[in-house]
């Protein structure tokens, strides 16, 4: 019988929130007093799944063939970074289809009283929390103990707990399984595909059927539904880029949404495209590569810098089929763009711009003046990768992906 598909997870975690609350004490009737006691609200539920980033497989002559075969017997691993689209779609069709079971039978059930858990503080934190919150009663947690016996009532009466349903759980586990996926496009499909699965099912029970879900079940699914498509949404929109990506460093660089800061990092979609120009060209490639990583590293701009013009001196020689050094290049450089139909305007503007490229890293890296601005550098970056793509995005000869 084969092994049934899994993802492993690391740990999970509820998040709660604690508010303080007035609290009655009363003894066959009479009111004792009033005490500042807790409340628990439960904020998140969440799963943080295994860290994969570092024990990426790609398929081999030796490993394709296990790879496949573990795929046919619904074992699928989200490490295997190249999956082609069949695969990955016939992954997410058995898996999508046993979350969507589990969760339709949490959906609907007509009485989620019966699905809910419960956290409560244990007993000591109970008393820390009293003892803080009403000084002038207690000075001692003893206190807290005589107060309780003397009037045979209970610590836990101090705490109303949290409940929580176990769709949510449920819920947030695929979450995480889905954060899981090492490429954005993979997630998508993973997390669309459940929801037609579910929606269809939804359809289904209440148009068809003309029965009705439990409302407060649906109203747990339908606040998730919309959190997992508004990220996609919003990561779609950081992704502009349209091609398959060589660098899944783009994937790794934020937590969530809300934490990532654009102004930290280099612009992701343009890097990522830039390896997908210059993939042909591997000495082009081994330069750029070297850049990005003393960018990131905030090591060495000056030998980054360099780099960046190397990049683009051995791209150009590359092309125009020459050995002259990037300054040099200029004319031949027009001549290529006007071969390829570029406007005479956006000839100079190119060739302008380039001029005081070179004109900049003739100064700062051949005469070793310190680089003392990040923005600069990000600068000069952004500068390579609109050269490069201008350079080989209009030439269908090299352009042939």
């Amino acid at each position: 019988m084969s092994e049934k598909p899994k993802i492993l997870l690391d740990r999970q975690t509820l998040t709660v929130k604690a508010v303080i609350n007035e609290i009655e004490v009363s003894n066959s009737g009479r009111l004792v007093c009033k005490l500042r006691g807790v409340s628990i609200i439960p904020v998140q539920v969440k799963i943080e799944p295994l860290k994969i980033k570092e024990n990426l497989v790609r398929k081999s002559p030796e490993n394709q063939i296990d790879i496949q075969n573990k795929l046919f017997e619904e074992n699928y691993y989200v490490n295997v970074l190249d999956y082609s689209l069949g695969e990955i779609s016939f992954a997410a069709n058995f898996i999508c289809q046993k979350w969507a079971v589990h969760i339709w039978n949490l959906l609907n059930d007509d009485n989620p009283e019966k699905k809910q858990a419960q956290i409560t503080l244990t007993t000591e934190a109970i008393k820390k929390q009293v003892l803080k919150e009403n000084p002038n009663l207690f000075k001692s947690l003893s206190d807290i103990d005589d107060f309780c016996i003397y009037h045979k009532i209970s610590v836990d009466d101090f705490v109303v707990p949290a409940k929580f349903s176990q769709l949510e759980i449920e819920l947030e586990a695929i979450s995480a399984r889905l954060g899981s996926e090492i490429f954005f496009f993979r997630k998508k499909l993973f997390a669309e595909l459940f929801i037609q699965k579910i929606d269809s099912k939804l359809f289904t029970f209440e148009k068809s059927e003309k029965k009705a879900i439990n409302s407060t079940n649906k109203v747990i699914y339908q606040k998730w539904k919309s959190e997992i498509l508004n990220e996609i949404q919003a990561v779609q929109k950081y992704i502009k880029s349209p091609f398959i990506f060589e660098d899944f460093e783009q994937f790794f660089n934020y937590d969530s949404i809300e934490d990532f800061v654009p102004i930290d990092e280099l612009a992701q979609d343009l890097v990522s495209e830039t390896f997908y120009w210059i993939d042909d060209f591997p000495k082009v490639k081994d330069r750029f590569t070297r850049a990005v990583e003393l960018y990131n590293a905030k090591s060495d701009f000056i030998d980054c810098v360099n780099n960046l013009r190397l990049t683009l001196e051995i791209l150009v020689k590359n092309i125009l089929k020459n050995d002259k050094n990037l300054e040099n290049q200029l004319r031949e450089i027009g001549k290529y763009q006007e071969s390829l139909g570029i406007g005479v305007e956006i000839r100079n503007t190119f060739n302008k711009v380039l001029d005081y490229y070179n004109k900049y890293q003739n100064k700062r890296v051949k005469h070793d003046t310190d680089i003392n601005s990040e923005h600069e550098v990000e600068f000069i970056f952004g500068l390579t990768m609109i050269f490069i793509r201008m350079l080989i995005k209009p030439n269908n000869e090299l352009n042939r992906k």
